[in-house]
């Protein structure tokens, strides 16, 4: 053991002499790190401040039923700005002087100048009243994240409209029932009719009834970080650079061979497998490293990384020994420095998107998602989800580091049946 040690040691040694070893190691890292983090969303308010949702509106109708659908839209979504009903004097809704004609909104749409359009068309409300089927017509660009909210508001206005038609008409039921409720003329019962609507309006308004959200077996995360982008790209770009830092060992074991290192160590009083576990060793901790960098780093911008440090750990050193163990199998896939060098880079760039270090798997498609697994860093990144996102403990993330000691012991076991010293 000891002369892993020292051969490591020695390894690390020769490592850091390089003085341009800091820039991949520490400044590269951190920068991208922070790019993708605010690129995720790193760094935005948790509350309803933020950018605005730019919404036109095109409403044919004009009704007191109308403006409050729209009314309605706002309150459920405090960062809608209705187009150019809410424009104000800075032009938050960039329309300048041009009138909001339906082929200047299908243009916006399609410019992403606004984000979603609502059409409510004329005979709105009186289709509301009459207790007929009414549509408002909705569309969006399709950007991957503002519309769902968007849609939403528009749903929960739609709900709030069709709820209190309904309240309107079980009250007509009940009136119609009761011969001592009896209407003076139509006036008298469209009065009867407004005060139903108003009070089940107020009553929407109030939240008479709310939801209290909790997850099963682990403690929801704290409210108000902000730090949501920086939870993703630290791990994310963190395991992408033990990607950098440990694949090179290819390259390097290609060198000492051409360059007969490697043979004059096996001429000295140590066993072979004793030169190879320093190797590996020593890339281990400078991926340990790399890890203690960023994750050093992300402590320092308060990012929270859930709270179980012990499982955090481990799924960091099962990831860095399932790298160290690939670096060895594609080195007896490689003849040349160059060629080494190429691959490997390719191999980091490739397994790194594909595996979710960039950005949550959860935003592709189900079919990418299974592709990433390929990767080990969709394995890791999943583990690191749960821990930090979720306050997920050793429990959680079980299925990651066994997938993870799997694929290292395949990759070990090819690698040390394949290498040769000579």
């Amino acid at each position: 053991m000891r002369a892993i040690l020292d051969i490591a040691w020695n390894e690390l040694r020769i490592l850091f002499s390089d003085k341009g070893i800091w820039l991949n190691l520490v400044i590269l890292p951190i920068l991208i790190s922070v790019a993708v983090g605010f690129a995720n969303g790193g760094g935005a308010s948790s509350s309803t401040e933020g950018p605005r949702l730019v919404v036109d509106v095109i409403d044919a109708d004009n009704s007191t039923l109308s403006q409050q659908f729209l009314a309605d839209v706002r309150a459920a979504n405090a960062r809608v700005l209705l187009c150019p009903i809410d424009n104000d004097e800075a032009d938050a809704c960039g329309m300048g002087e041009t009138a909001l004609l339906p082929e200047v909104a299908q243009n916006r749409l399609e410019d992403e100048a606004s984000l979603a359009l609502i059409e409510i068309p004329a005979g709105f409300g009186e289709s509301v009243l009459s207790g007929q089927q009414a549509t408002v017509l909705y569309r969006s660009n399709e950007d991957i994240t503002a519309p769902q909210y968007i849609l939403q508001a528009v749903q929960v206005a739609a709900q709030r409209a069709g709820g209190a038609q309904a309240a309107v008409s079980v009250a007509n039921e009940v009136a119609s029932d009761l011969s001592i409720l009896e209407f003076s003329d139509e006036a008298d019962h469209a009065t009867f009719e407004q005060g139903v609507r108003e009070e089940a309006q107020a009553l929407w308004a109030s939240d008479p009834i709310t939801v209290e959200y909790v997850l099963a077996s682990v403690e929801p995360q704290a409210e108000g970080t902000g730090n949501a982008g920086f939870q993703q790209s630290i791990p994310g770009i963190g395991s992408m650079y033990v990607l950098f830092t440990v694949l090179p060992l290819a390259a390097m074991m290609i060198r000492e061979r051409k360059q007969w290192t490697l043979q004059r160590l096996v001429t000295m009083p140590l066993s072979r497998g004793q030169i190879l576990g320093g190797k590996l060793l020593a890339r281990f901790v400078m991926g340990m490293i790399q890890y203690g960098v960023m994750f050093g780093f992300g402590l320092a911008l308060g990012i929270r990384y859930g709270n179980d440090p012990f499982a955090l750990i481990l799924l960091m050193v099962v990831f860095t020994l399932c790298v160290t163990s690939l670096a060895l199998a594609v080195t007896t896939l490689l003849k040349t420095e160059p060629q080494a060098d190429g691959i490997t880079l390719f191999m980091s760039l490739t397994l790194a998107p594909l595996g979710g270090a960039w950005w949550p798997l959860d935003i592709v498609p189900e079919w990418m998602r299974v592709i990433g697994h390929i990767s080990p860093i969709a394995w890791v990144m999943d583990g690191f989800h749960s821990l930090i996102f979720f306050n997920g403990n050793l429990g959680t993330i079980i299925v990651p580091i066994l997938v993870l000691l799997a694929m290292g012991a395949a990759f070990f076991a090819f690698g040390v049946a394949r290498f040769r010293f000579e």
